[in-house]
């Protein structure tokens, strides 16, 4: 069986390069969570604000950030989701599609929090050397 994960974007976080939690997931990353999953925690997802999103299991509610929360809402409906929160990698994985389709995230703890970066895009370019 494949399963396929996705990452969705919205243009207000495209030009975000970063891939520390809470941002862009980098598809090793994701393929790694994946492979964990049989250490996932079933979770409800809701979204709290723009930039906070809420998972709760076992009766307690914990809050994660991350810059596109419009992206983590696109996916599901306004009542909240069940997804899998894969602590190990801190990767939230939200039912996609079809049956083997998933969109994954990366979550940060608020300590943990940095602003986005165009870092990736802003690189100088090497000179050439003749």
């Amino acid at each position: 069986m494949t399963v396929i994960a996705r990452s969705i974007v919205h243009a207000d976080a495209a030009l975000c390069g970063s891939h520390h939690d809470g941002h862009r997931v980098h598809h090793i990353r994701a393929l790694r969570a994946l492979q964990d999953r049989d250490l996932a925690v079933h979770v409800l997802v809701e979204i709290v604000d723009e930039s906070v999103v809420q998972l709760s299991w076992d009766g307690q509610q914990f809050q994660f950030r991350h810059h596109d929360v419009d992206s983590i809402a696109d996916t599901f409906g306004s009542d909240g989701e069940v997804g899998e929160w894969i602590p190990r990698w801190r990767v939230l994985v939200l039912p996609g599609r079809g049956p083997d389709d998933r969109t994954v995230f990366t979550l940060s703890d608020s300590d943990h929090w940095t602003a986005c970066s165009d870092e990736a895009y802003t690189r100088p370019v090497s000179p050439r050397v003749a």
